[in-house]
């Protein structure tokens, strides 16, 4: 019977203990884990400008713009084209990170394009810094069809809105 009492009175002393650590290292711990100042989310109703440029294409070519998207909140991809000439009118595909956003027909018609790409987990359209590698960008591709494709000068913008 004593046996047992004392096996009883060491666990909960062992418990105890255990507990007691347990909170001193969340209390010590916790500075370390709060975020710091610099917010990298853009906010509800809020627009952000990633990219900005002209390019110039001809038949068969590509451009690309890079930026860098460094939180994993959802993001609205927001893409403006402005053609400035039509060495000739044709196809332009666009794609972000590799998937295909849209592929348009770039006219004296149509001489400015908006392109939206909502992102639901703030990992399918645009990209947070990768966890295992440490490195993070995004591309937005521009390609002109090799046959039928759009040769001439336009200007993009490339914005991001806050979706939550």
């Amino acid at each position: 019977m004593l046996l047992n009492l004392r096996k009883i009175v060491t666990i909960e002393i062992t418990v105890i203990v255990v507990v007691i650590a347990i909170v001193l290292l969340v209390v010590e711990g916790t500075p370390y884990f709060v975020s710091s100042s610099s917010n990298s989310s853009i906010g509800v109703y809020n627009q952000k400008e990633f990219a900005k440029g002209t390019e110039t294409l001809g038949a068969g070519q590509t451009a690309s713009a890079q930026f860098n998207y460094s939180s994993f909140d959802p993001a609205i991809l927001v893409i403006d084209l402005t053609f400035q000439n039509w060495q000739n009118p044709g196809r332009l595909s666009m794609y972000c990170n590799g998937r295909n956003i849209a592929t348009i027909f770039a006219t004296p018609d149509n001489p400015t394009v908006r392109l939206t790409m909502i992102s639901t987990s703030g990992w399918d359209w645009v990209k947070p810094p990768s966890i295992n590698s440490y490195t993070y960008g995004n591309e937005v591709s521009f390609v002109s069809e090799t046959e039928n494709g759009y040769a001439g000068t336009f200007s993009y913008q490339i914005d991001i809105r806050g979706s939550k």
